[in-house]
Protein backbone atom coordinates (compact mmCIF):
# COMPACT_ATOMS: atom_id res chain seq x y z
CA UNK A 1 0.00 0.00 0.00
CA UNK A 2 3.23 2.62 1.01
CA UNK A 3 4.77 1.53 -2.04
CA UNK A 4 1.35 2.67 -3.75
CA UNK A 5 1.44 5.91 -2.48
CA UNK A 6 4.64 6.41 -3.10
CA UNK A 7 4.46 5.52 -6.83
CA UNK A 8 1.49 8.09 -7.65
CA UNK A 9 3.11 10.75 -5.40
CA UNK A 10 6.31 10.61 -7.75
CA UNK A 11 3.99 10.42 -10.88
CA UNK A 12 2.53 13.54 -9.90
CA UNK A 13 5.78 15.18 -9.94
CA UNK A 14 6.32 14.18 -13.37
CA UNK A 15 5.03 16.72 -15.21
CA UNK A 16 5.96 20.08 -14.84
CA UNK A 17 2.40 21.12 -15.00
CA UNK A 18 1.47 19.32 -11.90
CA UNK A 19 4.54 20.82 -10.16
CA UNK A 20 3.50 24.38 -11.25
CA UNK A 21 -0.06 23.68 -9.37
CA UNK A 22 0.75 22.10 -6.70
CA UNK A 23 3.45 25.23 -6.19
CA UNK A 24 0.12 27.44 -6.87
CA UNK A 25 -1.81 25.69 -4.48
CA UNK A 26 0.89 26.02 -1.76
CA UNK A 27 1.13 29.45 -2.12
CA UNK A 28 -2.37 30.21 -2.08
CA UNK A 29 -3.09 28.17 1.05
CA UNK A 30 0.01 30.08 2.50
CA UNK A 31 -1.66 33.50 1.78
CA UNK A 32 -4.55 32.57 3.48
CA UNK A 33 -3.11 31.12 6.18
CA UNK A 34 -1.28 34.78 6.45
CA UNK A 35 -4.64 36.44 6.53
CA UNK A 36 -5.12 34.53 10.09
CA UNK A 37 -4.86 36.82 13.32
CA UNK A 38 -3.50 34.72 16.56
CA UNK A 39 -6.33 33.52 18.72
CA UNK A 40 -7.75 35.51 21.06
CA UNK A 41 -6.53 38.51 19.80
CA UNK A 42 -8.75 41.77 18.92
CA UNK A 43 -10.32 42.24 15.88
CA UNK A 44 -9.40 44.28 12.63
CA UNK A 45 -9.24 44.95 9.15
CA UNK A 46 -8.39 41.13 7.11
CA UNK A 47 -5.57 42.63 4.48
CA UNK A 48 -3.96 41.44 1.84
CA UNK A 49 -1.76 37.89 1.69
CA UNK A 50 1.74 37.95 2.46
CA UNK A 51 1.53 41.96 2.98
CA UNK A 52 -1.22 41.94 5.28
CA UNK A 53 -2.40 45.82 5.80
CA UNK A 54 0.28 47.58 4.52
CA UNK A 55 -0.90 49.13 1.13
CA UNK A 56 -3.45 50.79 3.77
CA UNK A 57 -0.67 52.59 5.29
CA UNK A 58 0.85 53.81 2.02
CA UNK A 59 -1.28 57.20 1.81
CA UNK A 60 -2.12 59.20 5.50
CA UNK A 61 -1.40 56.46 7.94
CA UNK A 62 -2.45 58.39 10.88
CA UNK A 63 -5.78 58.82 9.50
CA UNK A 64 -6.17 55.47 7.90
CA UNK A 65 -6.00 54.47 11.65
CA UNK A 66 -8.44 56.55 12.75
CA UNK A 67 -10.95 55.17 10.68
CA UNK A 68 -9.85 51.65 11.84
CA UNK A 69 -10.89 52.53 15.31
CA UNK A 70 -14.40 54.09 14.15
CA UNK A 71 -14.79 50.35 12.38
CA UNK A 72 -13.50 47.96 15.11
CA UNK A 73 -13.05 49.80 18.35
CA UNK A 74 -9.87 51.41 20.25
CA UNK A 75 -8.05 48.47 20.55
CA UNK A 76 -7.63 46.57 16.83
CA UNK A 77 -5.53 43.92 15.51
CA UNK A 78 -3.78 44.97 12.10
CA UNK A 79 -1.21 42.91 10.10
CA UNK A 80 1.89 44.46 8.63
CA UNK A 81 3.00 42.05 6.23
CA UNK A 82 3.40 38.50 8.22
CA UNK A 83 4.06 40.78 11.54
CA UNK A 84 0.57 41.05 13.98
CA UNK A 85 0.29 44.77 15.37
CA UNK A 86 -2.02 45.42 18.51
CA UNK A 87 -2.61 49.22 17.76
CA UNK A 88 -4.45 51.03 20.84
CA UNK A 89 -6.21 54.39 19.53
CA UNK A 90 -7.74 55.86 22.64
CA UNK A 91 -6.31 57.70 25.57
CA UNK A 92 -7.34 55.68 27.77
CA UNK A 93 -6.44 52.50 26.72
CA UNK A 94 -2.92 54.29 25.78
CA UNK A 95 -2.49 55.51 29.06
CA UNK A 96 -3.93 51.77 30.68
CA UNK A 97 -0.56 50.14 28.94
CA UNK A 98 1.79 53.07 28.94
CA UNK A 99 1.36 54.27 32.51
CA UNK A 100 -0.42 51.67 34.48
CA UNK A 101 1.12 49.06 33.13
CA UNK A 102 4.31 50.44 31.59
CA UNK A 103 6.75 48.08 32.43
CA UNK A 104 4.46 45.25 30.44
CA UNK A 105 4.74 47.59 28.16
CA UNK A 106 8.34 48.57 27.61
CA UNK A 107 9.66 46.37 25.23
CA UNK A 108 11.02 47.11 21.62
CA UNK A 109 10.32 44.96 18.34
CA UNK A 110 13.16 42.58 16.76
CA UNK A 111 13.79 45.01 13.57
CA UNK A 112 15.96 42.40 11.42
CA UNK A 113 17.05 45.50 9.75
CA UNK A 114 18.70 47.45 13.21
CA UNK A 115 19.98 44.29 13.64
CA UNK A 116 21.54 43.00 10.45
CA UNK A 117 22.79 46.69 8.84
CA UNK A 118 24.13 47.39 11.95
CA UNK A 119 25.64 44.90 12.98
CA UNK A 120 25.06 46.25 16.48
CA UNK A 121 22.28 43.78 17.89
CA UNK A 122 20.19 47.03 18.90
CA UNK A 123 22.59 47.62 21.55
CA UNK A 124 20.55 51.39 22.07
CA UNK A 125 18.35 53.40 23.61
CA UNK A 126 15.68 53.99 21.32
CA UNK A 127 15.36 50.57 20.22
CA UNK A 128 17.30 48.65 22.44
CA UNK A 129 15.02 45.95 25.20
CA UNK A 130 13.67 46.56 28.46
CA UNK A 131 16.76 44.95 30.41
CA UNK A 132 19.34 46.14 32.98
CA UNK A 133 21.78 47.35 30.55
CA UNK A 134 18.74 49.66 28.97
CA UNK A 135 18.25 51.05 32.40
CA UNK A 136 21.96 51.83 32.59
CA UNK A 137 22.38 53.23 29.26
CA UNK A 138 19.65 55.16 29.40
CA UNK A 139 20.55 56.76 32.89
CA UNK A 140 23.76 57.33 31.28
CA UNK A 141 21.58 59.25 28.85
CA UNK A 142 19.53 61.68 30.86
CA UNK A 143 22.41 62.32 32.74
CA UNK A 144 24.51 63.69 29.79
CA UNK A 145 21.48 65.65 28.34
CA UNK A 146 20.68 67.39 31.83
CA UNK A 147 24.00 68.80 31.72
CA UNK A 148 22.71 70.58 28.32
CA UNK A 149 19.13 70.47 28.90
CA UNK A 150 18.99 72.92 31.31
CA UNK A 151 20.44 76.36 32.12
CA UNK A 152 23.67 78.23 30.97
CA UNK A 153 25.12 75.77 28.30
CA UNK A 154 22.24 75.46 26.26
CA UNK A 155 21.57 79.36 26.43
CA UNK A 156 24.67 80.20 25.70
CA UNK A 157 25.30 77.65 22.57
CA UNK A 158 21.69 79.28 21.31
CA UNK A 159 22.37 82.85 22.11
CA UNK A 160 26.54 83.15 21.23
CA UNK A 161 26.60 80.66 18.57
CA UNK A 162 23.59 78.96 16.71
CA UNK A 163 20.91 81.77 16.85
CA UNK A 164 23.55 83.86 15.35
CA UNK A 165 24.52 82.20 12.32
CA UNK A 166 20.66 81.38 11.86
CA UNK A 167 20.82 85.00 11.61
CA UNK A 168 23.59 85.19 8.93
CA UNK A 169 21.81 83.00 6.93
CA UNK A 170 18.50 84.68 6.35
CA UNK A 171 19.86 87.99 5.82
CA UNK A 172 21.85 86.36 2.58
CA UNK A 173 18.19 86.58 1.09
CA UNK A 174 18.03 89.92 1.15
CA UNK A 175 14.54 90.28 2.12
CA UNK A 176 13.61 87.91 -0.77
CA UNK A 177 11.26 84.50 -0.52
CA UNK A 178 12.94 81.60 0.72
CA UNK A 179 12.23 78.04 1.81
CA UNK A 180 12.45 77.63 5.64
CA UNK A 181 13.07 74.38 7.00
CA UNK A 182 16.41 73.93 5.38
CA UNK A 183 17.56 76.99 7.86
CA UNK A 184 15.84 75.71 10.58
CA UNK A 185 17.38 72.09 9.70
CA UNK A 186 20.99 73.82 9.78
CA UNK A 187 19.77 75.47 13.13
CA UNK A 188 18.88 72.77 14.67
CA UNK A 189 21.75 70.47 13.68
CA UNK A 190 24.09 73.02 14.85
CA UNK A 191 23.02 73.16 18.08
CA UNK A 192 22.82 69.37 18.39
CA UNK A 193 26.12 68.59 16.60
CA UNK A 194 27.91 71.11 18.79
CA UNK A 195 26.42 69.54 21.85
CA UNK A 196 27.43 66.19 21.04
CA UNK A 197 30.61 66.81 19.50
CA UNK A 198 31.78 70.02 20.95
CA UNK A 199 32.49 72.63 17.99
CA UNK A 200 31.03 75.39 16.71
CA UNK A 201 30.04 75.66 12.62
CA UNK A 202 29.15 78.49 10.30
CA UNK A 203 26.22 76.63 7.70
CA UNK A 204 28.08 75.79 4.94
CA UNK A 205 31.19 74.31 7.47
CA UNK A 206 31.40 71.11 4.97
CA UNK A 207 31.41 68.67 8.14
CA UNK A 208 28.32 70.31 9.93
CA UNK A 209 26.90 69.46 5.90
CA UNK A 210 28.37 66.43 5.52
CA UNK A 211 26.66 65.34 9.00
CA UNK A 212 23.20 66.64 8.56
CA UNK A 213 22.99 65.25 4.94
CA UNK A 214 23.57 61.58 5.92
CA UNK A 215 21.34 62.02 8.52
CA UNK A 216 18.66 63.83 6.56
CA UNK A 217 19.54 60.40 4.28
CA UNK A 218 18.85 57.86 7.24
CA UNK A 219 15.66 59.47 8.16
CA UNK A 220 14.15 59.31 5.09
CA UNK A 221 15.39 56.20 3.91
CA UNK A 222 14.73 53.84 7.58
CA UNK A 223 11.71 55.86 8.46
CA UNK A 224 8.86 53.76 7.09
CA UNK A 225 10.89 50.62 8.27
CA UNK A 226 12.22 48.24 5.10
CA UNK A 227 10.53 45.08 3.75
CA UNK A 228 12.52 42.42 5.99
CA UNK A 229 10.95 43.95 9.18
CA UNK A 230 7.44 42.72 7.94
CA UNK A 231 7.65 40.22 4.95
CA UNK A 232 10.68 37.76 6.34
CA UNK A 233 10.97 36.45 2.64
CA UNK A 234 12.87 40.07 2.00
CA UNK A 235 15.58 39.01 4.38
CA UNK A 236 17.30 36.55 1.61
CA UNK A 237 16.29 39.45 -1.10
CA UNK A 238 19.09 42.30 -1.24
CA UNK A 239 16.98 45.27 -1.94
CA UNK A 240 17.78 48.57 -3.57
CA UNK A 241 16.70 50.01 -0.14
CA UNK A 242 18.31 47.73 2.29
CA UNK A 243 21.63 48.03 0.33
CA UNK A 244 21.10 52.14 0.44
CA UNK A 245 19.80 51.85 4.51
CA UNK A 246 23.50 49.82 5.29
CA UNK A 247 25.64 52.21 3.09
CA UNK A 248 24.34 55.05 4.89
CA UNK A 249 24.16 53.28 8.21
CA UNK A 250 27.94 52.58 8.23
CA UNK A 251 28.52 56.03 7.13
CA UNK A 252 26.55 57.31 10.02
CA UNK A 253 27.93 55.37 12.77
CA UNK A 254 31.66 56.05 11.34
CA UNK A 255 30.98 59.67 11.30
CA UNK A 256 30.25 59.44 15.28
CA UNK A 257 32.99 56.84 15.72
CA UNK A 258 35.79 59.35 14.67
CA UNK A 259 33.98 61.74 16.52
CA UNK A 260 34.74 59.64 19.71
CA UNK A 261 37.98 58.93 18.98
CA UNK A 262 39.20 62.80 18.53
CA UNK A 263 37.80 62.84 22.34
CA UNK A 264 39.18 60.15 23.33
CA UNK A 265 42.36 61.12 22.23
CA UNK A 266 42.29 64.54 23.83
CA UNK A 267 41.21 62.95 27.50
CA UNK A 268 44.33 60.42 26.95
CA UNK A 269 46.49 63.96 26.65
CA UNK A 270 45.04 64.66 29.92
CA UNK A 271 42.88 67.47 28.80
CA UNK A 272 39.86 67.07 31.39
CA UNK A 273 37.90 70.30 30.10
CA UNK A 274 34.34 69.00 29.82
CA UNK A 275 33.22 70.39 26.61
CA UNK A 276 30.17 68.13 24.84
CA UNK A 277 28.02 64.89 25.34
CA UNK A 278 30.90 62.62 24.19
CA UNK A 279 33.36 64.06 26.92
CA UNK A 280 30.50 63.48 29.55
CA UNK A 281 29.66 59.80 28.32
CA UNK A 282 33.70 59.37 28.37
CA UNK A 283 33.89 60.31 31.68
CA UNK A 284 31.25 57.96 32.73
CA UNK A 285 33.05 55.31 31.38
CA UNK A 286 35.79 56.09 32.82
CA UNK A 287 34.67 55.60 36.01
CA UNK A 288 33.09 52.56 35.07
CA UNK A 289 36.51 51.35 34.20
CA UNK A 290 38.16 52.52 37.10
CA UNK A 291 35.58 50.91 39.22
CA UNK A 292 35.18 47.88 37.59
CA UNK A 293 32.72 45.23 37.78
CA UNK A 294 29.79 44.69 35.64
CA UNK A 295 29.28 48.44 34.55
CA UNK A 296 32.11 48.34 32.42
CA UNK A 297 31.12 45.22 30.62
CA UNK A 298 27.84 47.40 30.34
CA UNK A 299 29.68 50.38 28.95
CA UNK A 300 31.23 49.41 25.88
CA UNK A 301 32.88 51.57 22.62
CA UNK A 302 29.61 50.55 20.88
CA UNK A 303 27.33 51.06 23.83
CA UNK A 304 28.84 54.75 23.47
CA UNK A 305 28.65 55.24 19.76
CA UNK A 306 24.46 53.81 19.96
CA UNK A 307 24.24 56.30 22.72
CA UNK A 308 25.32 59.42 20.99
CA UNK A 309 23.29 58.77 17.99
CA UNK A 310 20.35 58.21 19.66
CA UNK A 311 20.86 61.67 21.82
CA UNK A 312 21.70 63.06 18.43
CA UNK A 313 18.00 62.34 17.06
CA UNK A 314 16.26 63.03 19.96
CA UNK A 315 16.98 66.32 19.92
CA UNK A 316 16.48 66.85 16.20
CA UNK A 317 13.44 65.75 14.35
CA UNK A 318 11.03 66.74 16.38
CA UNK A 319 12.30 70.21 17.07
CA UNK A 320 12.89 70.86 13.58
CA UNK A 321 9.53 69.40 12.35
CA UNK A 322 7.90 71.57 15.14
CA UNK A 323 9.25 74.93 14.24
CA UNK A 324 8.60 74.46 10.60
CA UNK A 325 4.93 74.22 11.49
CA UNK A 326 5.56 76.94 13.50
CA UNK A 327 6.39 79.53 11.03
CA UNK A 328 3.68 77.88 8.68
CA UNK A 329 0.89 78.44 10.95
CA UNK A 330 1.99 81.98 12.56
CA UNK A 331 2.23 82.98 8.55
CA UNK A 332 -1.20 81.77 7.87
CA UNK A 333 -2.24 83.38 11.21
CA UNK A 334 -0.19 86.79 11.18
CA UNK A 335 -3.07 87.80 14.07
CA UNK A 336 -1.68 84.55 16.30
CA UNK A 337 1.89 85.72 14.93
CA UNK A 338 1.10 89.65 16.21
CA UNK A 339 0.02 88.39 19.66
CA UNK A 340 3.13 86.52 20.38
CA UNK A 341 5.28 89.25 19.38
CA UNK A 342 3.10 91.66 21.54
CA UNK A 343 3.89 89.62 24.42
CA UNK A 344 7.98 89.07 23.83
CA UNK A 345 8.04 92.38 23.64
CA UNK A 346 6.29 93.59 26.72
CA UNK A 347 8.35 90.75 28.57
CA UNK A 348 11.34 90.41 26.91
CA UNK A 349 12.31 93.84 24.45
CA UNK A 350 14.97 93.95 21.61
CA UNK A 351 17.80 94.12 23.83
CA UNK A 352 18.80 90.41 24.37
CA UNK A 353 17.39 87.09 23.19
CA UNK A 354 15.24 84.57 25.76
CA UNK A 355 16.59 82.82 28.83
CA UNK A 356 15.19 79.59 30.26
CA UNK A 357 13.87 81.91 33.28
CA UNK A 358 11.59 83.78 30.82
CA UNK A 359 9.64 80.21 30.86
CA UNK A 360 5.81 80.72 32.95
CA UNK A 361 6.04 84.85 31.94
CA UNK A 362 5.45 84.27 27.88
CA UNK A 363 1.94 81.80 28.74
CA UNK A 364 0.53 82.64 25.51
CA UNK A 365 4.00 81.98 23.73
CA UNK A 366 4.02 78.86 25.66
CA UNK A 367 -0.01 77.58 24.78
CA UNK A 368 1.19 78.31 20.83
CA UNK A 369 4.11 75.69 21.37
CA UNK A 370 1.47 72.84 22.92
CA UNK A 371 -1.16 73.72 20.30
CA UNK A 372 1.55 73.01 17.25
CA UNK A 373 2.34 70.14 19.33
CA UNK A 374 -0.68 68.42 19.42
CA UNK A 375 -2.39 69.81 16.64
CA UNK A 376 0.99 68.70 14.11
CA UNK A 377 1.68 65.72 16.71
CA UNK A 378 5.77 65.04 15.26
CA UNK A 379 5.48 61.90 15.88
CA UNK A 380 2.29 60.22 15.62
CA UNK A 381 2.01 56.02 16.51
CA UNK A 382 5.08 57.25 18.93
CA UNK A 383 8.01 54.23 18.70
CA UNK A 384 6.81 50.61 18.29
CA UNK A 385 6.09 48.71 21.76
CA UNK A 386 6.08 45.25 22.78
CA UNK A 387 4.84 43.59 25.77
CA UNK A 388 7.74 41.88 28.30
CA UNK A 389 4.97 39.87 29.46
CA UNK A 390 1.76 38.05 29.20
CA UNK A 391 -0.74 40.82 29.89
CA UNK A 392 -3.77 42.84 28.83
CA UNK A 393 -5.33 45.58 27.19
CA UNK A 394 -8.91 47.01 26.92
CA UNK A 395 -9.82 43.94 28.14
CA UNK A 396 -8.39 41.79 26.03
CA UNK A 397 -5.06 38.99 26.89
CA UNK A 398 -1.95 40.08 25.05
CA UNK A 399 0.82 37.56 25.20
CA UNK A 400 4.75 38.64 25.68
CA UNK A 401 6.28 39.79 22.56
CA UNK A 402 3.44 41.53 20.54
CA UNK A 403 3.71 44.30 18.51
CA UNK A 404 1.91 47.70 19.88
CA UNK A 405 1.23 50.89 18.26
CA UNK A 406 0.11 53.91 19.99
CA UNK A 407 -2.05 56.30 18.14
CA UNK A 408 -0.79 59.43 19.53
CA UNK A 409 -2.40 61.48 16.70
CA UNK A 410 -5.77 60.17 17.30
CA UNK A 411 -5.75 61.23 21.40
CA UNK A 412 -5.08 64.96 20.20
CA UNK A 413 -7.40 65.01 16.93
CA UNK A 414 -10.29 63.01 19.31
CA UNK A 415 -13.28 65.39 20.19
CA UNK A 416 -13.68 63.97 23.26
CA UNK A 417 -10.55 65.77 24.90
CA UNK A 418 -10.68 68.46 22.31
CA UNK A 419 -13.70 71.33 21.54
CA UNK A 420 -12.90 71.14 18.06
CA UNK A 421 -10.09 69.76 17.37
CA UNK A 422 -9.28 70.78 13.41
CA UNK A 423 -9.24 74.22 14.88
CA UNK A 424 -5.97 76.12 15.97
CA UNK A 425 -6.58 77.55 18.99
CA UNK A 426 -3.98 78.18 21.34
CA UNK A 427 -6.23 79.50 24.19
CA UNK A 428 -7.33 76.21 24.84
CA UNK A 429 -3.86 75.81 27.16
CA UNK A 430 -4.81 79.19 28.95
CA UNK A 431 -7.57 79.51 31.98
CA UNK A 432 -9.92 82.57 32.36
CA UNK A 433 -6.72 84.42 33.74
CA UNK A 434 -4.37 84.01 30.44
CA UNK A 435 -2.62 81.40 32.52
CA UNK A 436 -1.29 78.17 31.52
CA UNK A 437 -3.30 75.60 32.43
CA UNK A 438 -1.70 72.16 34.10
CA UNK A 439 -0.64 69.73 31.96
CA UNK A 440 -4.27 68.02 30.18
CA UNK A 441 -5.01 64.72 30.04
CA UNK A 442 -5.23 64.15 26.89
CA UNK A 443 -1.75 65.84 25.96
CA UNK A 444 1.26 63.52 25.21
CA UNK A 445 3.18 64.59 22.25
CA UNK A 446 6.46 62.68 23.37
CA UNK A 447 4.39 60.08 24.59
CA UNK A 448 4.65 58.32 27.86
CA UNK A 449 5.67 55.42 30.51
CA UNK A 450 9.12 54.05 30.44
CA UNK A 451 9.68 54.46 27.24
CA UNK A 452 8.73 58.43 27.11
CA UNK A 453 11.22 60.17 24.42
CA UNK A 454 14.54 60.81 26.67
CA UNK A 455 15.00 64.06 24.75
CA UNK A 456 11.84 65.72 25.65
CA UNK A 457 12.96 67.38 28.57
CA UNK A 458 15.58 68.81 25.76
CA UNK A 459 13.43 69.31 23.26
CA UNK A 460 11.17 71.35 25.11
CA UNK A 461 13.47 73.87 25.92
CA UNK A 462 15.45 73.93 22.92
CA UNK A 463 11.86 74.44 21.54
CA UNK A 464 11.54 77.58 23.88
CA UNK A 465 14.59 78.90 22.79
CA UNK A 466 14.35 78.95 19.37
CA UNK A 467 10.49 79.92 18.96
CA UNK A 468 10.55 82.79 20.88
CA UNK A 469 14.23 83.78 19.32
CA UNK A 470 12.87 83.63 15.49
CA UNK A 471 9.67 85.69 16.69
CA UNK A 472 11.59 87.95 18.23
CA UNK A 473 13.98 89.27 15.38
CA UNK A 474 11.39 88.18 12.57
CA UNK A 475 7.96 88.75 11.57
CA UNK A 476 7.14 86.09 8.34
CA UNK A 477 4.98 87.03 5.82
CA UNK A 478 3.88 85.72 2.56
CA UNK A 479 5.51 86.90 -0.65
CA UNK A 480 3.41 89.37 -2.93
CA UNK A 481 1.13 87.30 -5.65
CA UNK A 482 2.72 83.60 -3.31
CA UNK A 483 0.16 81.31 -1.80
CA UNK A 484 -0.33 80.90 2.32
CA UNK A 485 1.60 77.79 3.65
CA UNK A 486 -0.45 74.50 3.29
CA UNK A 487 -1.32 73.42 6.95
CA UNK A 488 -2.18 69.23 5.83
CA UNK A 489 -0.27 67.13 7.43
CA UNK A 490 1.37 64.37 5.37
CA UNK A 491 3.24 61.78 6.97
CA UNK A 492 6.47 60.49 5.75
CA UNK A 493 8.86 58.30 7.32
CA UNK A 494 6.68 57.99 10.50
CA UNK A 495 6.67 61.81 10.53
CA UNK A 496 4.03 64.38 10.45
CA UNK A 497 5.34 66.63 7.84
CA UNK A 498 4.77 70.10 6.53
CA UNK A 499 4.44 70.62 2.79
CA UNK A 500 7.41 73.17 1.28
CA UNK A 501 6.08 76.49 1.43
CA UNK A 502 7.93 80.08 0.96
CA UNK A 503 7.94 83.04 3.41
CA UNK A 504 9.32 86.69 3.59
CA UNK A 505 11.58 87.62 6.94
CA UNK A 506 11.29 90.89 7.88
CA UNK A 507 13.50 92.10 10.71
CA UNK A 508 12.50 93.25 13.78
CA UNK A 509 15.44 94.01 15.95
CA UNK A 510 15.93 97.76 16.17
Amino acid sequence: MITYILHNIFDIFNTPTNVILLLLVFIITYGLFSLRKPSGFPPGPIGYPFIGSILDLVNDPHLTLVNYGKEYGDVFTMKIGSQPVIVLNSLDVIKEALVKKQNDFAGRPYFYSLSSLMAEESQNILFGNFTAKWKLQRKIGHQAIRNYASGEKLESLIRREAFPTFQRAVAQNNGKPFLPKPLLFLLVGNIIASMCFGKRYEYDDPELLKIMGVMNDVNESFGNGLAADFVPIFRYISTPGHIEVKTLLKEWLTIIQRQIDEHKAKLGKGDKDVESLIDDILSIQREAELAGGDRTIQLTDVNLRQTVSDIFAAGLDTTINALNWAVAYLTYYPDVQSKVQREIDDVIGDDRLPLLSDKGKLPYCEAVIHELLRIRTVVPFAIPHTTTVDTSVGGYAIPKDTWIWCNLWNVHMNEKHWDKPEEFRPERFLDSDRAMLPKLDGYMPFSGGRRVCMGEALAKNELFLLFISIFQQYTFKVPAGGKKPCLEPHCVAQIIRCCPYEVIAIGRSK
